[in-house]
Parts: C-alpha cells; sequence; structure tokens
C-alpha cells in the first residue's frame, strides 16, 4: 500500500481477513485502501469493525478522523482526533491530522494554534509548513521543513509532505532552484517508472476501434436519458471549477469524481459474457447489451440526486471512454476542460498526488508526453464522435468568468442562475486537489504561473513540443 500497488493490497487484504475475520488491524488496513478507491462507505464501515475490536487503538480512530477529514466532516474529524489525543498524549499523526482540518476550512491561524504545543516532528511539521505558507510567512516556512528534510526515517506520506510543502514555500520566495530540488525529490520517492508506451498503444487501439470506418458498424444504446455531463481531461485543469458552477445551479448536481463508468469498461466482457477483451468485445456485444450498461450506470448515479436534470461526472479520465459514452448516452454532454500545458505542467509536478495515482505527474518530461498522447485522443474523438463536446479554457474562465457560465449552462441546457456566478458560496464538500480554489472568488494568479520558473522548466518545454504552440493559437469551437 505504501508502495502505491493499491489493487495489490487489497487482494492480500481480503484473503486474509476471509479466513482471519476477527483481525481488526487488517480492516483497518483494508480500509485506507477504500478511502484511497473513495469507497467512503465501505471504509468507514470497516473502520467501525476495528475500532469494535479494540476501542482503545488510538490510531484506528486517527485512520478514521482522516476519512471524516477528506470526506468533508469536518466537525466529527475533530472530535475523532481529539479522542485519539485522549487515548495516546502526544500522538503526533493525530496532532497534525487536526490541525489539517482546520487547514483545509481555511483557518491557518487555528492550525498554527494546535501545533503550538505539539513535538516538532516530520510529521507535525507538513500542516505548520503549509500553514505558513498560506500565512505568508515563506521563510519561516521554508526553514520548517529544512529542520526535518530529509526526514528517511519518517513514515514515507510525511517525507513527501515535507518536500512538496518546501517546494511551494520556495516557490512563493521565488527561490526557484530550491523549488526544482525539492519537488524533484518528492516526486522521486513516488515515481514507479512510468512510460508512455502502454498509453500510446491504448490510443492507437481506441483510434481503431472508433474510427470513422468502423464507429458506424457499431452497436448503440437507445437510451433518451440526458442527464449525464461528463467533464473530461488531465489534473489541474479547472475541472473541479467547471463541476462547481454547474453544482450550483438549482436544477443540477455535481456527482465528482466517479469510478462508475470505469469499472463498467473493466466488467463488460463479464456482464456481456464475451471472451474478447476491451474494447475488442464490442464486436461481439448489441444493442441489447449496450442498454444493460447503460442501466447499470444510471442507476448507480440516480439515487445521488433523483431529482437533477443534469449529474455532472467529473472522473477526469473518462476522456479514454468517450467512445463508449457515445454508444451508451447519445443525448450525454461532454465539458473538455483545458489550460495552458505549461501552468498546467508545473502543476500537476508540484502536487502530492495520492500513492498509485498519476505516476506520470512525477516528472516533467513524463507530464509534457501524456499532454500530447491526452491532446492526440481528444483531437480524434472531436473528428469522429456526435455527441456535443464543449471545450473550456481555464484562462477563458479567469478572463470572463459570466460570459463563460452562460456558455456552459447554455451548453448543459440549463437556464441562466446568477447564482452559479457565486459558486464558491454553495458549502459544497469538494473532495479533489483543487478544494480550497473552489471555496472562493475566481482569481487570476495562476495564469502564466510557469513564466517566473524560466529555465527549470525546460524539460517541460521540450517534452510538449508543438502542443504549446497549437494550445496558444485560437480554440476551435464546440462540436
Amino acid at each position: 500500500m505504501q508502495a502505491g500497488h493499491i489493487d495489490a493490497a487489497e487482494e492480500l487484504l481480503t484473503q486474509h481477513i476471509s479466513s482471519r475475520r476477527n483481525d481488526h488491524e487488517a480492516k483497518a488496513i483494508l480500509a485506507q485502501v477504500a478511502t484511497m478507491h473513495r469507497d467512503f462507505q465501505r471504509a468507514e464501515s470497516l473502520l467501525m469493525q476495528a475500532i469494535r475490536g479494540d476501542r482503545k487503538r488510538a490510531d484506528y480512530h486517527a485512520v478514521l478522523a482522516e476519512l471524516l477529514t477528506t470526506a468533508g466532516r469536518h466537525r466529527e474529524a475533530v472530535a475523532r482526533f481529539d479522542h485519539a489525543i485522549k487515548l495516546h498524549a502526544g500522538f503526533d499523526a493525530a496532532i497534525a491530522g487536526k490541525a489539517e482540518v482546520y487547514l483545509r476550512t481555511g483557518k491557518p491561524e487555528r492550525t498554527i494554534e494546535v501545533l503550538k504545543n505539539a513535538a516538532d516532528t516530520p510529521i507535525t511539521a507538513v500542516p505548520r509548513t503549509r500553514a505558513l505558507i498560506r500565512l505568508k510567512q515563506f521563510d519561516d516556512a521554508i526553514a520548517t521543513a529544512q529542520r526535518h528534510l530529509p526526514a528517511t526515517d519518517a513514515p514515507i506520506d510525511a517525507q513527501r509532505g515535507l518536500w512538496f510543502a518546501l517546494a511551494q514555500a520556495c516557490e512563493r520566495a521565488e527561490r526557484f532552484d530550491e523549488a526544482t530540488d525539492a519537488c524533484s525529490h518528492g516526486n522521486a520517492i513516488s515515481a514507479h517508472g512510468w512510460t508512455s508506451e502502454a498509453d500510446a498503444q491504448r490510443n492507437q487501439l481506441l483510434m481503431e476501434t472508433f474510427s470513422s470506418e468502423h464507429l458506424p458498424t457499431l452497436p448503440r444504446a437507445d437510451s433518451p436519458d440526458d442527464r449525464p455531463v461528463f467533464v473530461v481531461g488531465l489534473l489541474r485543469s479547472g475541472s473541479t471549477l467547471v463541476e462547481q458552477i454547474i453544482d450550483a445551479h438549482p436544477d443540477a448536481f455535481g456527482a465528482g469524481e466517479l469510478e462508475t463508468l470505469p469499472k463498467l469498461a473493466m466488467t463488460m466482457q463479464e456482464r456481456l459474457g464475451t471472451r474478447l477483451p476491451w474494447p475488442a468485445l464490442l464486436q461481439e456485444t448489441n444493442e441489447s447489451g449496450l442498454e444493460q450498461i447503460a442501466a447499470a450506470y444510471l442507476s448507480e448515479i440516480e439515487p445521488l440526486a433523483p431529482q437533477a436534470k443534469k449529474i455532472v461526472d467529473k472522473q477526469l479520465g473518462n476522456f479514454m471512454h468517450l467512445g463508449l459514452i457515445a454508444l451508451l448516452f447519445p443525448k450525454a454532454r461532454v465539458i473538455h476542460c483545458q489550460r495552458h500545458p505549461m501552468d498546467l505542467g508545473v502543476s500537476c509536478w508540484m502536487q502530492k498526488l495520492p500513492p498509485g495515482t498519476n505516476p506520470w505527474a512525477a516528472s516533467l518530461e513524463a507530464i509534457g508526453a501524456t499532454y500530447r498522447l491526452a491532446e492526440s485522443l481528444m483531437d480524434h474523438w472531436k473528428q469522429v464522435l456526435d455527441i456535443p463536446i464543449l471545450e473550456v479554457r481555464y484562462e477563458h474562465l479567469v478572463e470572463d468568468l459570466g460570459g463563460q457560465v452562460r456558455q456552459i449552462l447554455e451548453f448543459c441546457d440549463l437556464e441562466f442562475d446568477p447564482i452559479c456566478l457565486r459558486f464558491w458560496e454553495t458549502g459544497r464538500t469538494v473532495l479533489t486537489l483543487s478544494s480550497d480554489q473552489v471555496r472562493k472568488p475566481i482569481y487570476a494568479s495562476s495564469v502564466g504561473r510557469h513564466v517566473a520558473w524560466g529555465d527549470h522548466l525546460t524539460p517541460l518545454r521540450e517534452a510538449l513540443g508543438e502542443a504549446i504552440e497549437r494550445y496558444e493559437q485560437p480554440p476551435k469551437s464546440a462540436s
């Protein structure tokens, strides 16, 4: 699990628990895996079972508190952290977790207060550094992180947290040599040797299956449902902002990063009773089979907002499944979020991502390669698919929020509502990396972020190549 091999960890734990049902520690670890899969309901159930197995285990209560924090249940999280600290005085992970809650809710002063009498460890240094950054005390933040690094004896998550916090502090202090070094160290800890070959082969297979020649011969579901709105793109492209704008509308609901469609694609072979893998299995299925898949998807999303006219699925990786979406939901809408590739690249590179996710974000070269692969596949979809695709650029949202909001709502067949212009006031829980940004009015400081880095981003610039020039050309109109 620590190495990022989440599926392998889950398999081992599940096998172990099947023969040792009273092993509460294994259930607590499995709960952490479930949290990484965003299956919060299952994770909470497993943790409650673990706590019933040993109510005095402070670490179980702390892990539950972390889950509650991730789910946006902040008051419950603080109470659970306090209980963990009561059971184990000086428990630095619980103290740091409690401090992090206040940081997430925009209260860095409270974060510093919580940490005031705590032991100065690598674990507590992470939220302390991040809080100092929020308070614009960049030199103090840098000193705090550097006091503990490289922290090789600390848990991997704390090591990574310190390196990425140091990188952010150095960037804000315009100390880019140090920021580059810190970011490289943080990413090296989580790197998994990603290469572009597998993604390139995937793209080629999808393009061949859903070519202009073969697409008309594929079966289609006769689904009249026009509720799904799929927001796709790469990380840090403004997708959370777009979802938040739509979710603010009284007739719409933002469902977050649903795993429903990717899981359905993975299980289509079994569901349709074919030996062919995805996407070749489309050759053996028919309209009825696809309608079953469409119905399974709708049965997952409908209970989330039964009255909503539009339900937003913000699983960014669905850009790989737009061919399937076109076959399942001919009346669906797709919003493709984009951002200047250099700004997107440096933002991805500086993020402390969960273990095992987005391994391409660990190096500037891999980020550039991934951007170009995603660009190529999206260009293909826009050429061959007949479902409407709207391109929304982050820079345009910043420049003209009112005009972009009207365009987005019109595209979704929703009447304009001025509340969508004040999306940050909804009080909605956001579970993505951009949760802090969408709790306040839109700002322009992230536009052109890459410029100040200069030659430090040369590997990214070279990997992107002509993609930069293509992006800087006038955007194509929606199809």
